[in-house]
């Protein structure tokens, strides 16, 4: 299905001189950390599970955060093409999936593939759990989608031509709006924005490079929830279970004011999760099984 996207109109004079500035995603990138304390997240979690028999991870919250991010702010839900932005009508979230190698060794033979969770922005947070479960369970049970056969077709290219299959293919799929699909390559396959759970192999804190190919302006690494130092309201200091989050931004697309809304409103999700992620409520949500496997 073909991305819906209209024309951005107008813009400021920084965001012309920044497409004159910088040539590729790769060039603008810009890090930030973001803490959030996961003291009412961890509650909502253990009642939704106890509710509905679904468990929900962290990397669940933050893409119903992300997408209510970028729902409020939508001048950054987009992609540039010949130096204009185009603006998304769907928040799309994409997640990075690992696929362990073999037993013998589970590390050096695994592979990354991902899984795109459309329109999430219409989702709650369970599910958005209840669809990457599902899916992710399928990928690595031996299901293809559209990204792991282009993927797949990927194997046999020389490692010499891969820079320039891949920016050929990106011109051809996003800037030129060519369908591709009949050569393994979907439409929009990497969605608005990327998520991958560093947490899940352990890791507290990192950043993620932009892929300029994938013409996506943000990319989070959910980082292991601990024990950390907080500063509370009332200014005394409590050990409370923090969750890092590495953001890495386009700065074509975003500055500094944008940053600073969408942490505001990851703060606002995490302090009040019925609300934002969905209430907690076992007749209100269908079982997995009931929720139909599309393949990004």
């Amino acid at each position: 299905m073909k991305a819906k996207m209209t024309l951005s109109k107008g813009g400021s004079a920084f965001r012309k001189i920044a497409m004159g500035s910088w040539h590729k995603a790769g060039d603008p990138s810009v890090y930030g950390l973001l803490e959030i304390d996961m003291t009412k997240a961890l509650e909502y979690m253990k009642e939704y599970e106890a509710a509905t028999g679904t468990k929900l991870s962290i990397s669940h919250l933050v893409g119903k955060a992300a997408a209510t991010a970028m729902k409020e702010r939508p001048e950054i839900n987009g992609m540039i093409r010949f130096n204009r932005i185009y603006l998304r009508e769907n928040v799309d979230i994409f997640y990075q999936v690992n696929i362990p190698g073999n037993p013998e060794d589970p590390v050096g033979k695994a592979t990354l593939t991902g899984v795109v969770v459309r329109a999430a922005e219409n989702l709650t947070a369970g599910q958005i759990a209840q669809e990457l479960t599902d899916r992710s369970k399928a990928i690595k049970g031996g299901a293809k989608s559209d990204l792991t056969k282009s993927l797949d077709a990927m194997k046999f290219m020389p490692w010499s031509l891969m820079r320039m299959i891949l920016n050929l293919t990106s011109f051809l799929n996003y800037d030129l709006g060519i369908n591709l699909t009949w050569a393994g390559m979907p439409r929009d396959a990497f969605g608005s924005i990327m998520i991958t759970n560093i947490g899940g192999m352990g890791a507290d804190t990192a950043w993620a490079p932009l892929v300029a190919y994938s013409k996506v302006p943000i990319l989070l690494t959910v980082g292991q929830i601990k024990q950390r130092a907080w500063v509370t309201e009332s200014g005394t200091v409590e050990a409370r279970p923090v969750a890092r989050i590495g953001v890495t931004f386009d700065h074509r697309f975003m500055d500094g004011t944008h940053a600073a809304a969408l942490q505001k409103i990851f703060e606002r999700c995490f302090a009040e999760p019925s609300k934002y992620f969905g209430e907690v409520n076992s007749s209100a949500y269908p079982k997995l099984s009931s929720f139909p496997l599309k393949m990004a």
